[in-house]
């Protein structure tokens, strides 16, 4: 008797599970939309170079939902962005905790299909005029600062180095010397700064033959934006 009980049991469950939502095919629509473009300087029209670990990223919101919780979309390292899987609708667009000053789209449409925007922004320092170079047993670079706005200030310039393209704050060589800090942080006043990195000294991180990448940055010192980020010239390849 027990037995068949069981059975009798075992059945019911099956039918119950059968007619619930979990057995049903899931009929929502697929991603319908890419949207692509870059975060251009609005005065010079450059892109606007980031780190691709912890730099600039796009905060969007979908409206028309009694929740709207933020998707963050990667902003590359040259300041290109692309997302091919998103859903046509309005959106609220953010930038904020980049390296340039914050703004919102309180209602931007992406439609189906394809849809190619760039976002004009205010970096927080402009890297001017970048060379770097190998001379003798050192790299040199030497660069001027230009400050986006009057009240940005200068916390530090660094040269940085790495055996891949994504060189930056977030990937880099540990190396002493190719930093200048600045406390307080002081002005941005047309100086050509010059760094080097002694191959010599660092040549533990230099000891293969092969392309090493140097890149230019600063770090700006500005209230009431929250977290500011690097700016930075373009990565140059030097072999070794």
């Amino acid at each position: 008797m027990k037995k068949i009980l069981n059975t009798g049991l075992t059945a019911a469950l099956i039918f119950t599970l059968a007619s619930c939502d979990i057995f049903k095919i899931d009929n929502y629509e697929a991603p319908n939309a890419s949207f692509h473009g870059g975060i251009k300087d609005a005065q010079t029209g450059e892109l606007v170079e980031t780190d691709i670990q912890n730099g600039s990223a796009i905060r969007a919101y979908e409206l028309g939902w009694p929740t709207e919780s933020a998707q963050t979309w990667v902003v590359m390292q040259s300041g290109e962005f692309r997302n091919d899987m998103v859903f046509a609708a309005h959106y609220k667009i953010e930038f904020i905790n980049g390296n340039f000053y914050p703004f919102t789209i309180d209602d931007m449409e992406i439609k189906k299909g394809d849809n190619q925007h760039d976002f004009q922004v205010t970096p927080y320092i402009r890297v001017k005029n970048a060379g770097i170079r190998r001379e003798g047993g050192s790299i040199v670079a030497t660069f001027g600062l230009e400050a986006g706005r009057p009240e940005v200030k200068l916390a530090s310039v660094r040269l940085y180095a790495f055996t891949d393209m994504y060189v930056g704050e977030q990937v880099k060589f540990d190396i002493s010397g190719a930093t200048q800090n600045f406390s307080p942080a002081r002005d941005i006043d047309g100086e050509t700064y010059t760094l080097s990195i002694d191959l010599a000294a660092n040549a533990a991180h230099f000891a293969y033959n092969r392309n090493y990448y140097f890149r230019i940055g600063a770090l700006a010192s500005v209230q009431g934006v929250g977290t500011v980020r690097h700016n930075y010239a373009p990565a140059v390849i030097i072999p070794m």
